[in-house]
């Protein structure tokens, strides 16, 4: 059985660290009391997240 590769699959280390490095930066505006930026980076890190999982369905439901 062939695995898939690519940034469309969400166990993809590369996702992974991506989003840690978000979520660090989105903790670190938050605690340093720029709440704007943090806030901006969570709408951001969730519109990806959506769009990653939606991106897999389709590609999934494709086969």
């Amino acid at each position: 059985m062939m695995q898939q590769r690519g940034l469309v699959k969400n166990d993809n280390i590369w996702v992974k660290l991506f989003f840690v490095i978000l979520y660090a930066a989105m903790a670190y505006f938050t605690f340093t009391g720029n709440m704007m930026m943090g806030m901006y980076l969570m709408a951001g890190g969730m519109l990806l997240s959506a769009l990653l999982s939606l991106v897999s369905s389709l590609a999934k439901s494709k086969k």
